[in-house]
């Protein structure tokens, strides 16, 4: 997935679909500029890192769990892809992508709505 070319107002969300929880999100404004949210787990289904909601990152960002794996790395180049493996609360591999490849398992749901972050606990009911 690639920053730079997203078009203004769109978002993706990534959700567990077992769970329904928001894993990863990526939603440009209407200018374009990108923002990101996401709740990380290891191959363990451990807590790694969160954000605090839809943020900005233009240093980058990059998460790693305890194990040395990456998670999500976040380009300071827009132009650059983003690098992920998300996980679920039991450890499920989602999808991964590698910049280039992207893979997607059964328990991935993808909406491409507008919608707000919802974080873990708060989606219930939805």
């Amino acid at each position: 997935m690639r920053l730079g070319n997203r078009r203004p107002g769109t978002s993706t969300t990534f959700l567990d679909a077992v769970s329904g929880e928001d894993v990863f999100q990526v939603a440009s404004d209407e200018d374009g500029l990108v923002f990101i949210a996401y709740h990380l787990y290891d191959a363990s289904g451990s807590f790694v890192a969160e954000s605090a909601g839809l943020g900005h990152f233009p240093d980058g960002l990059t998460v790693r769990c305890a194990a040395g794996e990456l998670l999500l790395d976040i380009p300071v180049d827009s132009a650059a892809d983003i690098q992920y493996r998300l996980y679920s609360r039991t450890g499920q591999l989602l999808t991964s992508s590698d910049g280039a490849r992207t893979k997607i398992y059964p328990p991935l749901r993808m909406e491409g709505v507008a919608r707000l972050w919802v974080p873990p606990g708060e989606g219930e009911g939805r």
